[in-house]
């Protein structure tokens, strides 16, 4: 249970770091880099954490649906960096400020249908 809060509680952190980093001065923009990578690393380490947990007590229920998800969360991590560096040149795009947080709020949601709702909902 420890381990999909964090991943919650990271998650909504990255959320609020990206967008602080993107749509903020440039000063903030470094601090929220730093945040943004040890959200990453503490994101991926608690899913890969519950995903072994979930394996072990069960077949998974949606394999597909997970896989989605992980592709997903790439494709995120990969545009909040490219979103970083165009702040950095002072060239982002509102593409760049909004794909990235809307895609982690897609992969939250995903998140939550996967456990259906836990950890917000307990069952």
């Amino acid at each position: 249970m420890v381990w999909s809060w964090m991943h919650l509680i990271v998650g909504v952190a990255l959320v609020v770091a990206v967008a602080v980093g993107l749509f903020g001065p440039e000063k903030g923009a470094k601090i929220c880099v730093m945040i943004a990578r040890v959200c990453y690393v503490l994101i991926i380490l608690s899913g890969v954490v519950m995903a072994v947990m979930s394996l072990m007590h069960g077949p998974l229920r949606h394999p597909v649906l997970l896989i989605v998800k992980i592709v997903l969360a790439l494709v995120a991590i990969g545009l909040v960096e490219m979103g970083f560096a165009r702040k950095k040149r002072d060239a982002v795009l509102a593409v760049d400020a909004w794909l990235p947080i809307v895609l982690i709020v897609v992969v939250v949601v995903l998140g939550f249908v996967l456990t259906g709702g836990f950890p917000i909902l307990m069952k």
